[in-house]
């Protein structure tokens, strides 16, 4: 795709999508991106000094008219959904489903209608593995052969936790959008699946709302000498990978004809997991200033089985991703950046 084209972007106020839009911008790209509310002004503001990138309201990804949004646009990166644990566990629920899996079949629906055909989807690791996350801890080889198992019926069960139901969310707005292109073979989709995702920030932080930086930021938050927090999934990439997949997933050619069209479905991760105790100990050594903050390693969390691997081959051998930040200088960055972004929340 020619750099000069113009990239709808949704949810251009993400922690992710922010690195998407600079990197598209460092590339070339003309960027519209939508956002909500006060939170269009706050992206036009931020971006002015790039005279090709345009910021737009869209209210409702699921429900909103994409008309104008989509004008002369030759590709969308649809990155806007909600977050795990941003919501009661109710509301999540259904902000989830509708979200995801409607918002994603909305934008789809309207941007071919508009003739639009090219389209990557940020989906996530949580699409390969079920709601539960039990084959993280199988000692499994995963890569992107894999779909978890749910339904809209599971995901409604009583007492389902905000990450099942975002993790599920994530495996049937995924499959929503591969179903698409079984029936509009038109379309040209990728889709990138990373775990979590940490590396600093482009957009200020707000302390309301850090993101997955936040699990980062826990580890220098309270009295030193405190448990260490509950460990979460240890599988990570960094979000400038993540970035770096995008673009080069938008830049593929389509796909010959009767080829498997989930060939563009891409796991992008660290090939070495990030766990709480060993991010403590480097913080000891390399930031002796935050030492006063830092957590006991009395007690470690052990995970409930050998830690699974993911075969990233296809990012390799199709998007050119050979390297991946090393843990350390993310959470070097991360945390620093945290820190300086401290200053401003007094």
């Amino acid at each position: 795709m020619s750099s000069s084209k113009l990239v709808l972007v949704t949810g251009a106020s993400g922690y992710i999508a922010a690195h998407v839009v600079q990197k598209l911008l460092e590339s070339g790209y003309r960027v519209r991106g939508t956002a909500r509310g006060k939170k269009v002004d706050f992206l036009r503001e931020f971006w002015k000094a790039n005279p090709h990138f345009e910021a737009v309201q869209i209210e409702d990804i699921a429900t909103s008219d994409f008309t104008e949004a989509l004008k002369d646009v030759d590709a969308v990166l649809h990155m806007a959904s909600p977050l795990a644990g941003t919501q009661t566990v109710e509301t999540t629920i259904k902000a989830s489903i509708i979200s995801a899996i409607e918002g994603t079949l909305n934008v789809l629906r309207q941007a071919t209608a508009q003739g639009v055909t090219k389209f990557v989807l940020t989906s996530s690791w949580a699409s390969l593995v079920d709601p539960d996350a039990k084959q993280g801890y199988e000692g499994l080889t995963l890569s992107e052969k894999e779909w978890g198992k749910t339904s809209r019926e599971d995901l409604l069960q009583p007492g389902r936790s905000d990450m099942y139901v975002y993790s599920g969310t994530k495996i049937l707005a995924e499959q929503a959008a591969w179903e698409f292109t079984k029936k509009h073979p038109e379309v040209d989709l990728a889709t990138i699946c990373p775990p979590f995702v940490y590396g600093p920030p482009i957009l200020p932080l707000s302390n309301s709302f850090l993101g997955t930086p936040g699990l980062l930021y826990q580890l220098i938050v309270g009295e030193a000498g405190r448990p260490l927090p509950y460990q979460t999934s240890p599988f990570w990439v960094d979000v400038r990978d993540v970035a770096l997949a995008h673009v080069r997933a938008l830049e593929l050619p389509p796909l010959p004809q009767g080829a498997d069209r989930q060939e563009k479905r891409f796991l992008i991760a660290s090939p070495v997991a990030l766990t709480f105790d060993s991010a403590v100990k480097h913080l000891y050594d390399t930031r002796p200033e935050l030492r006063k903050r830092l957590p006991s390693l009395e007690e470690v969390s052990q995970f409930p089985g050998p830690l699974s691997k993911n075969d990233t081959t296809r990012a390799k051998e199709v998007l050119g991703i050979t390297e991946y930040v090393d843990w350390r200088k993310t959470l070097e960055e991360t945390i620093d950046a945290l820190v300086e972004a401290e200053k401003t929340w007094a």
